[in-house]
C-alpha cells in the first residue's frame, strides 16, 4: 500500500513537471512570436518611414520644381508685358520723332528755296534743327540707355549753341541782314535810356568805359550779351560731361541729385546759373531793341526757343523730384526701383512727343515771307475772341438788353398817358423853323413834328 501511494505521487509529480515544462513552452513560443511580430513590425515602420521620408523629398522637391516653374512663368509673362510696354513706347516716341523731323526738314527746305537774307537765315536754319537734334538723341536714349551718356553731351551742346544763335539772330535782324557791328551799335546808342549798365565783374572785357558815351554803353551791352549767351556755349557741355565722368564712376550705385554731399548737387547748381545767365543777356538785348525788331515777331519766336531749351530743364527737375518721392519703392517683378534711370525715360519720352508740336510752332513762328523783298508785316488789331466771333456774341447781347429796356420804358409810357393817347393835352414846343413845327407832352415823352407840311 506504501508502494502505491509512492507511486501515485511520483506519477503527479512527474505530471507537474512536464506541466511546467508545457508552460514553459508556451511561454517561451509566446514570446518567440511575439519578438517576431515586433521584429516584422519594426521592419515595417522602419520602411514606411523611409517611404515616408522619400516621398516628403520628392513633394518638397515637386514643390521647388512648381515654385520655380511658376517663378519662371510670373517673370517670362512681366517681361512680356514690360517689352509690349517698351515697344509701345518705342513706336510711339518714333512716330512723334519721325512727324516731327519730316515737318522741320519742309520747313527748312522751304526757307532754302527762299534764302534771300543767307546772313539772317542761316541762323534760322541752326534753331530749327534743334527740333530733330533733340528728338533723335532722346529716341536713341529711350532704346538703348547705354548710348545715353554720349547723346545727352550732343544734345546739350547744341542745346546752348542754339541760343547764342538766337541772340545772333536778334543782332542780325537788328543790323538789316550786315554783320556790320558799328551800326548795330550806332542803333543802339538811340536806345541808351533804355540801357542798363553792364556787369561790373565783366568790366575788364570793355574796350571803353560805358560811362563815357552813349556808344560806350551801347557796345559794352552788346558784348555783355554776347558773353552771357557765348558763357552757356561752354559751360553746359561740361557739365555734361561731368555728369557722364560721374556716372562711370558711381559703380552701378547712383549718386541722388539733390544730396549736397554728392557732385551731381553742384553740377545741376553750375547749370541752373549759366541757364540763368544766358537768358539774363537775351532777355536785356530785347528789352532794349524790341521796338526795332518788332516787325518779326521776336517774342514768340524766343518763347519757342525758350519752350525747347527752358521747359525741358525744368521738366527733367520736375520729374526727378517725382521720382526721388518713390526712390525705396520696387518695381513690379521685385526689383529695386531706380529713380534716376525712370527720370530718363520718362524725360526721352516726353521729349520726343513734344518735339512734334514744337515743330508747328516754328512752322508759324518762323515763317519764310518774313525775309521776302518788300515784306511788310500785316497789322492786324484783331484779338482772339474776335476770330471766334465773341465780339458779335457781345453786341447781340448788347442789343437784346438795350431792347428790353425800351419796351419797359414804353410800358411805363402806355401806363402814364392813360386816356390821352394822342397827346391833346400837348403844349407846342419852341420852333425851330419856319417850316417846322414840334408838339409833345409835358414830360416830352410824345412829341410830334411837322416838317413842310408832314408829320412825323
Amino acid at each position: 500500500m506504501a508502494q502505491g501511494e509512492q507511486s501515485r505521487l511520483t506519477q503527479f509529480q512527474d505530471q507537474s513537471h512536464t506541466g511546467r515544462n508545457v508552460e514553459r513552452a508556451c511561454f517561451v513560443g509566446v514570446g518567440a512570436c511575439l519578438g517576431l511580430v515586433s521584429l516584422v513590425l519594426f521592419i515595417q515602420q522602419q520602411a514606411l518611414s523611409r517611404q515616408v521620408r522619400y516621398e516628403q523629398k520628392e513633394i518638397e522637391e515637386l514643390k521647388d520644381v512648381i515654385h520655380n516653374e511658376q517663378k519662371g512663368q510670373i517673370e517670362e509673362l512681366s517681361q512680356q508685358v514690360q517689352q509690349e510696354q517698351s515697344i509701345s513706347s518705342y513706336q510711339l516716341a518714333g512716330t512723334f520723332t519721325l512727324l516731327a523731323s519730316l515737318i522741320t526738314m519742309f520747313h527748312m527746305t522751304s526757307h532754302l528755296r527762299r534764302f534771300h537774307e543767307p546772313f539772317i537765315q542761316r541762323k534760322i536754319l541752326a534753331i530749327l534743327m534743334m527740333v530733330p537734334i533733340y528728338g533723335i538723341t532722346s529716341f536713341l536714349s529711350l532704346v538703348e540707355p547705354v548710348l545715353r551718356g554720349y547723346v545727352d553731351i550732343m544734345k546739350d551742346f547744341y542745346e546752348a549753341y542754339v541760343i547764342y544763335q538766337f541772340l545772333s539772330f536778334l543782332i542780325a535782324v537788328l543790323g538789316k541782314g550786315s554783320n556790320d557791328r558799328d551800326a548795330i551799335v550806332e542803333l543802339l546808342a538811340r536806345h541808351a535810356d533804355q540801357l542798363k549798365p553792364p556787369m561790373k565783374c565783366l568790366k575788364c572785357c570793355f574796350h571803353r568805359n560805358p560811362s563815357e558815351s552813349d556808344k560806350a554803353l551801347a557796345d559794352a551791352v552788346l558784348l555783355e550779351s554776347q558773353i552771357l549767351a557765348m558763357q552757356f556755349v561752354l559751360v553746359r557741355p561740361l557739365t555734361s560731361l561731368a555728369s557722364f565722368v560721374v556716372d562711370m564712376l558711381d559703380d552701378g550705385n547712383p549718386m541722388p541729385t539733390w544730396d549736397p554731399r554728392y557732385p551731381r548737387f553742384y553740377i545741376v547748381m553750375v547749370q541752373n546759373v549759366s541757364v540763368f545767365c544766358a537768358f539774363t543777356g537775351l532777355l536785356k538785348f530785347y528789352h532794349a531793341v524790341h521796338e526795332d525788331i518788332e516787325w518779326c515777331r521776336p517774342w514768340p519766336k524766343f518763347l519757342c526757343i525758350k519752350g525747347v531749351v527752358f521747359m525741358t530743364f525744368w521738366q527733367g527737375i520736375a520729374v526727378s523730384l517725382l521720382a526721388n518721392t518713390a526712390e525705396n519703392t520696387s518695381t513690379a517683378d521685385g526689383e529695386d526701383f531706380d529713380p534716376r534711370e525712370w527720370t530718363a525715360k520718362v524725360q526721352d519720352m516726353l521729349i520726343c512727343v513734344e518735339m512734334l508740336f514744337f515743330s508747328l510752332a516754328h512752322f508759324f513762328t518762323f515763317p519764310t515771307d518774313e525775309w521776302e523783298q518788300g515784306y511788310r508785316p500785316t497789322e492786324s488789331s484783331t484779338r482772339f475772341g474776335d476770330n471766334i466771333a465773341l465780339g458779335d456774341f457781345v453786341s447781340d447781347v448788347k442789343f437784346v438788353v438795350r431792347s428790353s429796356r425800351k419796351s419797359g420804358q414804353y410800358q411805363k409810357y402806355d401806363e402814364e398817358i392813360g386816356d390821352d393817347p394822342v397827346g391833346l393835352t400837348a403844349t407846342p414846343k419852341p420852333l425851330e423853323s419856319e417850316n417846322t413845327s414840334a408838339f409833345g407832352d409835358e414830360d416830352g415823352d410824345l412829341q410830334l413834328t411837322v416838317e413842310d407840311g408832314e408829320l412825323s
